[in-house]
């Protein structure tokens, strides 16, 4: 845990995870990059609206029966909708908790250093490879980043568009994010609200 400066406001700002690769200043929603004894400024954007959440920043508790913090959320935002993913501490991992409508899906493992089909070649109901696992994918669409705060692990800027795919592997859910520099490759599995308690 450390305590710097924003380089927009002067507000303290702490860093609770030491893997977060960026931080989002509170008080001016300033945009800072992490780096081993300092912070850059990335840009300031505007701050996330209050949509209702069963998370805020800092909240604790357990998932499944093993304690988490959440440290942050980017929110991705298209036509009518929204959907957010939480950057947690899950029992000593990372690990990413989404919040979409109502429905919950913990992600906590990642595919590296695999092969991603381009997805312009993709549709709904098609199996293919990843690795050693065959996907099926359940749905295509695109999104874009609105914003952020907190702490972040995995960190796209605001206005970002991404294209996503939604599919099941071995009974996991599976979750492909294109942007225009990475394609980012996720597993992890469905949660019923009984399955998080989370501390007052």
């Amino acid at each position: 845990m450390s305590s710097l400066q924003c380089t927009s406001c002067g507000a303290p700002v702490e860093i609770v995870n030491r893997f977060s690769k960026v931080i989002v200043c509170n008080y001016c929603g300033t945009h800072l990059k992490v780096k081993e004894n300092s912070l850059d400024e990335m840009g300031r954007y505007p701050k996330l609206a209050d949509y209702p959440s069963i998370f805020r920043v800092g909240s604790k508790g357990t998932i499944l029966g093993r304690p988490f913090r959440a440290l942050g959320r980017m929110r991705y935002k298209s036509q009518g909708w929204h959907y957010d993913e939480w950057f947690i501490d899950y029992d000593g991992d990372s690990a990413w908790f989404c919040e979409d409508d109502g429905t919950y899906t913990i992600y906590f493992d990642m595919f590296e250093a695999v092969e991603v089909p381009d997805v312009n070649s993709l549709k709904a109901g098609q199996n293919i490879e990843i690795g050693d696992k065959r996907v099926m994918v359940k749905e295509i669409g695109t999104a874009k980043i609105e914003s952020g705060e907190g702490e972040l692990l995995y960190y796209l800027e605001p206005g970002t568009e991404v294209t996503f795919i939604d599919g099941v592997a071995e009974g996991k859910k599976v979750s492909i994010e294109y942007s225009e520099n990475e394609v980012e490759v996720f597993t992890g599995r469905p949660l019923l609200r009984r399955d998080i308690a989370i501390e007052e």
